[in-house]
């Protein structure tokens, strides 16, 4: 079962920000972690900071607050 972890707030480029919604689930005994933006598009999380989106290749890192 898969549930809702939380919503990370990065930039692009230009300095628009989004959220990347974290989705958090268990594959036999593995932790397994699903992200996606809020128009669906799946995200890949490439380190602490920064975010790749799959279909465009775009990055995004982490907005500092």
């Amino acid at each position: 079962m898969e549930s809702y972890s939380g919503c990370i707030l990065v930039e692009d480029a230009s300095g628009s920000r989004v959220c990347v919604f974290e989705y958090r689930a268990r594959l036999l005994f593995l932790p397994v972690r699903r992200y996606v933006l809020d128009t669906g598009e799946p995200v890949r999380r490439l380190d602490r900071r920064t975010f790749e989106i799959l279909g465009t290749g775009e990055r995004l890192v982490r907005a500092d607050d």
